[in-house]
């Protein structure tokens, strides 16, 4: 009685999946055979050379949206000329031009890849010290303006620079300007020569500014009606001239109008 070998095939005497291949055993020195390395589009096999840029089968990376790209600015095109103008003007106390020159010099530099951003910013700043610089002198000249000196009955006894606010009945004066706004006036002893003496201060009704020929006809009205009782008192033949406020001293509360006596 023969024996028929069972047929080769997998363990468990499953037929082989139709189209495969049963690989057999290597063989010494030869690699095993797996059905075959993939291919990736074209990647190059292990040890081969290397391929060309762009030829792996990615396509190349796009710029990621979003994320802003570095430009690159050559080196700076001169110094802007307006900001050399700034520091100038600035130096020599010319504040309009140096600050309206130097806000344009700064957008300009940043505008034209230029230099003298530095020299803008020096101009302003220099600008700032003037105006500083005024505001204080403004305050101290305020703040220091003398009191006359005055001996025991009131009279001056010195020679005094004061403003037209501060003075009194029975003030002199060493002259009058007749023209323009008077901001100052000197005072000095009635013993000695002079050219004006007060004799009456009043204040006009209060209310929005009536206009400056309202005012300069209140005031001569005003010093015309106290004048009449210094007619029999002049010594000698005299005018009458009368100090009033004008429409930047009204709106800071000034109503007072001052009467001197002035000798012809």
């Amino acid at each position: 009685m023969s024996q028929t070998p069972p047929p080769a095939g997998p363990p468990g005497g499953q037929p082989p999946y139709p189209g495969s291949q049963q690989p057999g055993p290597p063989q010494y020195g030869q690699q095993p055979q797996y059905g075959g390395q993939p291919s990736y589009g074209g990647q190059p096999p292990y040890g081969g050379p290397p391929q060309q840029p762009g030829q792996y089968g990615m396509p190349p990376m796009a710029p990621i949206q979003g994320i802003p790209q570095q430009q690159y600015q050559g080196p700076p095109q001169g110094t802007n000329g307006l900001a050399i103008a700034s520091l100038i003007l600035g130096i020599i106390g010319v504040i309009l031009f140096s600050v309206i020159t130097g806000v344009i010099a700064l957008r300009q530099v940043k505008e034209r890849n230029q230099n003298g951003r530095g020299l803008a910013i020096a101009g302003l700043v220099i600008s700032g010290c003037w105006v500083l610089l005024f505001g204080v002198g403004l305050i101290v000249a305020l703040a220091t303006d003398d009191e006359p000196s005055r001996d025991a009955s009131g009279q001056v006894t010195e020679t005094t620079n004061v403003r037209p606010d501060k003075l009194k009945v029975g003030d002199c004066v060493e002259s009058i300007d007749a023209e323009g706004e008077i901001r100052n006036m000197k005072l000095v002893p009635c013993s000695g020569p002079n050219g004006g003496e007060v004799y009456a201060n009043f204040e006009l009704p209060a209310g929005k500014w009536p206009g400056l020929s309202a005012v300069q006809a209140d005031a001569e009205a005003g010093c015309t009606d106290r004048a009449d009782a210094l007619k029999g008192q002049a010594a000698k033949e005299s005018d009458i001239y009368y100090l009033h406020p004008v429409e930047e001293s009204w709106s800071l509360g000034d109503r007072g109008v001052t009467c001197l006596v002035v000798p012809k």
